[in-house]
C-alpha cells in the first residue's frame, strides 16, 4: 500500500512538472522580411530592377514566380507568425490581396493553417496607379490568435509611412501569454539629401515610440526594415527608450542587406520584459540568395530573419531613481520639484509639440523614487560644446519657440527633432537642486503652480518667487536599495504566474488564484 502511494505521488508530481514545463516552454517563432514590393494586382507598369529581377512583374506568371520564391524560402521555418514589409494593400473592390496569396502558399507548402491579420487597409487604384504598400502579419491559427485591432504606430508625423508602421497584439493558445508585435519600415535613403532622409527616419522613430502607447500588452517586440545601422539617431531613440537590439546581441557581424557591402538595416528590438523572453534572433542569409551571392535570382534585396520567443508571465518592470549630486550625460533622469509633495515633470503630451509640462505625483521611499515605466525620464546629451541637449522618452528634443514680432522666447517646452534642439547648461546648486538653463533664452526649468495646475515651465526670472522651485535630478539606478528600512516587503511571482485580460485590463494571476494589477495591487 505504501509503495502504491509512493508511486501515485511520484506520478502526480511528474504530471505537475510536465505541465509546468509545457507552460514555461511556450515557444513562439516569428519570421520577418521586407519582400520588396510584392503585389497582388497586375494592372500597373513597374520599373525593372537590374539586381532583383524576380521582384518585378506585371503578369500572373511573374507574380506566381515571386510567390513561389518567397514561400520556398520561408515555409521550411514553419513560423508561428510571419511579418512582412512591402506587401501591397488591398485595392478597393479587389477579391484578394498580396497577404492572401502568401497565406495560401504557406498553408499549402507546410500543411499548417495560416491566416491573415485583418487590417482594413485599402487604396483606390483609380487614384493611385502605382499601388500602396504596407506591413502585414500572417499567423498560424492553430497556435496563435490576434488580440484587439491592428493599428498604425505612425503617430503624429505626415512624413512617415502610415501603412508601413503597424502593430498587433498576439496570444499563444497554449498558455494564454500575450505580447505586442510592431512591424515597421523607416524612410529609405532614396533622395540626394542624406541628412534629410536621416531626419525623416528620426521622425519615424518618434512616431513609433508614441504609437506604441496604444499597445495592449506591455511586452513589446519591434521588427522591420529600419533602413539604418546602429548609431543613427532613429535607433538611438529606441535604445534610449529602453529597447535592446536582439540580433547584434547574438551576432555582432550580422547583415541583412547587401549592395556594395553587408549592412544590418533590418532589426529586432525588445523592451526589458520582452527581451527576457527572446531566446534567439538571427538573420537567415541562406534563405534568400541575394546576400548569398545569387542576387540576380533573389526575390528581395533584404534577407529574412527569425526570432524565437519563450513566453513567460512577466511582472511589470520597475524603474528606480535616486537623488543625484552630479549630472552624467546619457543617463535617464527624473526632474522632481516639491510643488505639493513631490512632483515629476511629464514629457510634453504625445499629441502636442509644446506645452507647459504637466506633472505626476511621486513618493520617495528609502531614498528611492519608483516608477512602473520610463516615460517620465529625460536624457541629457553632451552637445560637444560644454552644454547639453535634453531629450524625452519619445526621442523629442527640447527647445523654445522664438517670437520674431516681440523678440522673445515662449515659456512653453517645445519638442522636435534633434536639429531644432537648444543647448542647456546644467549647474548644481548649494541646496542639491539643479539650474537647467537654456543658453539662448536664459530661461531655466522651474516647478510651480499656475492657475491651480502644477507644472514645469521655462522662465528667466532673476530669482525664484514663492512657490517656485528649481528641480532635483533623480538618476536611474536599477541596483538601488532602500536606506533606513529594516524590512522590505516584496511581491514575487512563481514561474507559473500568467497574464490575462479581463474586461480590457491586463492582470497578473498567480497559481493560488490571487489576481494583481500590473502595479502589484491585488484585485478582489
Amino acid at each position: 500500500m505504501n509503495q502504491r502511494k509512493i508511486r501515485l505521488t511520484i506520478t502526480i508530481l511528474l504530471a505537475v512538472l510536465v505541465g509546468r514545463v509545457a507552460v514555461a516552454g511556450d515557444v513562439v517563432t516569428i519570421c520577418g522580411q521586407n519582400v520588396q514590393n510584392f503585389f497582388y494586382s497586375l494592372d500597373k507598369s513597374r520599373t525593372q530592377n537590374n539586381y532583383v529581377p524576380i521582384s518585378n512583374y506585371d503578369t500572373a506568371e511573374g507574380r506566381q514566380a515571386k510567390l513561389n520564391a518567397i514561400v520556398d524560402a520561408l515555409a521550411p521555418y514553419e513560423a508561428d507568425i510571419y511579418a512582412f514589409n512591402e506587401v501591397e494593400a488591398k485595392a478597393q473592390g479587389a477579391d484578394k490581396e498580396a497577404l492572401d496569396l502568401l497565406v495560401e502558399g504557406l498553408s499549402n507548402k507546410t500543411g499548417k493553417p495560416y491566416k491573415v491579420v485583418n487590417d482594413n487597409l485599402t487604396y483606390d487604384a483609380s487614384s493611385d496607379a502605382t499601388g500602396t504598400i504596407k506591413s502585414g502579419f500572417v499567423y498560424r491559427s492553430d497556435k496563435i490568435e490576434p488580440v484587439g485591432d491592428n493599428v498604425s504606430t505612425a503617430y503624429g508625423y505626415t512624413l512617415v509611412y502610415p501603412y508601413m508602421m503597424r502593430m498587433q497584439t498576439f496570444k499563444s493558445k497554449a498558455s494564454g501569454e500575450q505580447f505586442t508585435l510592431s512591424m515597421n519600415h523607416f524612410k529609405a535613403s532614396t533622395s540626394n539629401n542624406m541628412e534629410e532622409d536621416q531626419q525623416k527616419r528620426e521622425q519615424n522613430s518618434i512616431a513609433l515610440l508614441k504609437g506604441l502607447n496604444a499597445g495592449t500588452d506591455p511586452d513589446i517586440l519591434i521588427l522591420g526594415d529600419l533602413n539604418s545601422e546602429m548609431g543613427e539617431q532613429c535607433l538611438n531613440n529606441l535604445v534610449d527608450a529602453g529597447y535592446e537590439e536582439q540580433i547584434l546581441k547574438r551576432d555582432p557581424s550580422a547583415y541583412s542587406y547587401y549592395f556594395d557591402y553587408g549592412e544590418l538595416i533590418d532589426h529586432v528590438f525588445a523592451n526589458s520584459t520582452m527581451a527576457k523572453q527572446v531566446s534567439d534572433a538571427r538573420i537567415l542569409n541562406i534563405a534568400n540568395p541575394y546576400s548569398a551571392g545569387g542576387k540576380y535570382y533573389a526575390y528581395s534585396d533584404h534577407d529574412p530573419y527569425l526570432v524565437t520567443l519563450n513566453l513567460e508571465a512577466q511582472p511589470v518592470p520597475v524603474y528606480k531613481y535616486t537623488k543625484a549630486t552630479m549630472m552624467q550625460a546619457g543617463v535617464p533622469y527624473l526632474m522632481i520639484a516639491p510643488i505639493n509633495g513631490l512632483q515629476a515633470a511629464n514629457p510634453v503630451a504625445i499629441d502636442k509639440s509644446y506645452e507647459y509640462q504637466t506633472t505626476t505625483d511621486v513618493t520617495e521611499t528609502g531614498g528611492i523614487i519608483t516608477m512602473n515605466d520610463a516615460k517620465n525620464a529625460f536624457i541629457f546629451e553632451d552637445d560637444g560644446n560644454g552644454n547639453y541637449l535634453i531629450k524625452d522618452y519619445y526621442g523629442r528634443y527640447v527647445y523654445q519657440f522664438y517670437y520674431t514680432s516681440s523678440s522673445s522666447y515662449s515659456h512653453n517646452t517645445n519638442v522636435d527633432i534633434k536639429a531644432n534642439a537648444h543647448p542647456f547648461t546644467v549647474t548644481l546648486q548649494g541646496d542639491g537642486t539643479f539650474k537647467i538653463q537654456n543658453t539662448l533664452s536664459e530661461s531655466y526649468y522651474m516647478g510651480l503652480t499656475y492657475r491651480e495646475t502644477m507644472e514645469f515651465a521655462l522662465n528667466n526670472y532673476a530669482s525664484l518667487g514663492t512657490g517656485q522651485y528649481l528641480p532635483w535630478l533623480y538618476q536611474y539606478d536599477p541596483d538601488a536599495t532602500p536606506t533606513a528600512i529594516t524590512t522590505i516587503e516584496t511581491l514575487t511571482y512563481p514561474v507559473t504566474t500568467r497574464k490575462v485580460v479581463e474586461n480590457g485590463t491586463i492582470l497578473i494571476v498567480t497559481p493560488n488564484g490571487h489576481r494583481y494589477t500590473l502595479q502589484g495591487v491585488e484585485v478582489p
